[in-house]
């Protein structure tokens, strides 16, 4: 079979199993991102909303899209990120989950300037399923950053000097964050 003739084909078998896949849950969070090497040492404010459709009983493909505001140099980061999510077990309502997953980052900040990069992270979280659909859930991640080093130079005010400003922190990072969903 060609492989012209077969994606079609691929594509017929694969509606229907994601059409008719359950659960999928929708929701929000806010949470606080710390970089190992920060500007200031201070963790950031962090804004995410999430999509999870089941794959299996126990394991789920979720997307997510994040924003992080950083005080310090007035730059926004916006990330997407794809993640296999592990339920770990259930214990009435309480279910323990486990993550992993990769990335993309885009950074600006109010003069112009932009960079890019990529991640890894993974953790683990706690959710509590109310009958309904509700969700409540918290998570624990730590994740690596590697950054498109394009070098852009900001010249200092009153003076013929320059200095390299990176918008993107390159390394490791942790973050705690808390979101609420619907399951249907």
């Amino acid at each position: 079979m060609r492989l012209g003739t077969a994606l079609p084909s691929l594509f017929l078998l694969l509606v229907p199993a994601l059409a008719s896949a359950r659960p999928i849950t929708v929701g929000v969070g806010v949470g606080s991102v710390q970089a190992e090497n920060d500007w200031d040492d201070q963790a950031e404010d962090e804004l995410h909303a999430f999509g999870r459709v089941g794959l299996t009983n126990r394991v789920s493909g979720q997307l997510e899209l994040q924003k992080i505001d950083y005080s310090q140099n007035e730059t926004t980061v916006r990330t997407g990120t794809a993640l296999i999510v592990v339920e770990l077990g259930q214990s009435g309502r309480l279910v323990p989950t486990m993550f992993a997953g990769m990335g993309i980052d885009h950074a600006e900040d109010p003069y112009g300037y932009e960079q890019d990069g990529t991640h890894i992270e993974g953790g683990f979280g706690l959710e509590y399923r109310v009958d309904g659909g509700l969700v409540i859930g918290a998570d624990v991640r730590l994740g690596g950053r590697s950054v498109d080093q394009d070098e852009q130079v900001v010249p200092l005010e009153g003076d013929n000097r320059a200095l390299y400003a990176p918008l993107l922190i390159e390394g490791e990072y942790r973050s705690l964050r808390v979101g609420v969903g619907l399951r249907f």
